[in-house]
């Protein structure tokens, strides 16, 4: 089977998500190989049972943005499923290089992926495997400069997060159908994105970022003991908050304080700060004060931290 999954309609022959020739190459268990010919035994956990997790990174001119905190947590995510990383972070560092270098990619979309890797295609069958892991990276496609000035459309889906109890969402494991179900509602209503709810009918985040509102000139965001990941931009948006002395409360909220909010965004490493126009029929004012001063702050922070 080909390492990186197909684009819609019929399979490509080559494998390239996008379904044309793309010259696309990957790392594949360190070893840097063209698309079609990067394989993966039909008994990889991932594929099997998306026993695994990811990482997802943006590149700015040939430069990974915050690669460490990235791979902090994804040494983080390895221990909650119980299983030892296959190289060092050191490794993944030099295969995101190389795959960026493979490519002639300066603006990029990198993902790393790791599996528990093949054995018995038994659920309990889990041992002592050796991991498959996998950096591959595509040209960035940022979204239309329409959806930063005038923000974008979500929803409130029916699907919720995962219960911390099962699949703890602080880890960022393979398994994605309930945000897989969550974005297509969006996609269905005519929407971008969903902003999914805990079990216990509190904000959680939206099916591939988190999210955050303003209500009063004060910042408000789902705690991370609602059940959401700790996103990396996340993390950044408070530190800029709170460096540009914006008042920050996180908490559990009911669905009626993001609708009342003055302001409302999502964020996430490949999207940056994406603001909201609506919430199902709550349509948010057109000025967005507190949104602009962060997103002008996120944006020299990554010139300053990656010497741009």
């Amino acid at each position: 089977m080909n390492a990186v999954p197909r684009g819609r309609g019929l399979p490509a022959s080559d494998g390239s998500p996008d379904g044309r020739s793309s010259g696309l190459k990957v790392c594949l268990n360190g070893r840097i190989l063209p698309l079609a010919a990067a394989r993966l035994s039909v008994f990889d956990r991932g594929f099997l049972f998306g026993d695994g997790i990811y990482e997802t990174i943006r590149s700015y001119g040939g430069r990974p943005f915050r690669l460490r905190e990235h791979l902090a947590r994804l040494a983080d995510s390895a221990r909650r499923l119980d299983f030892r990383l296959p190289v060092p972070a050191g490794g993944f560092k030099r295969a995101v290089a190389r795959v960026l270098a493979a490519n002639g990619l300066r603006e990029a979309r990198i993902r790393i992926v790791v599996s528990r890797g093949a054995g018995r295609p038994e659920l309990s069958a889990i041992g002592a495997l050796r991991p498959t892991w996998l950096v591959y990276a595509l040209p960035y496609a940022p979204p239309p400069a329409a959806a930063y000035r005038d923000g974008v459309a979500a929803i409130i889906p029916s699907v919720v997060r995962n219960d911390r109890r099962a699949v703890d969402p602080a880890m960022k494991a393979s398994s994605l159908l309930n945000n897989l179900f969550a974005a297509r509602a969006a996609a269905r209503a005519g929407a971008r994105e969903a902003i999914m709810l805990n079990p216990a009918g509190f904000v959680a985040e939206a099916a591939s970022a988190n999210v955050f509102w303003v209500k009063s000139g004060v910042l408000c965001t789902p705690a991370l003991e609602c059940g959401i990941l700790a996103g990396i931009t996340r993390n950044l948006v408070l530190d800029l908050a709170r460096r540009l002395g914006i008042p920050v409360r996180g908490g559990a909220f009911r669905p009626d304080a993001i609708l009342r909010a003055d302001e409302a965004f999502v964020t996430a490493s490949t999207i940056e700060i994406l603001p909201l126009k609506s919430l199902g029929r709550r349509r948010y004012p057109r000025a967005r004060p507190v949104t602009r001063a962060l997103e002008l702050a996120y944006r020299v922070t990554v010139r300053a931290e990656l010497g741009l």
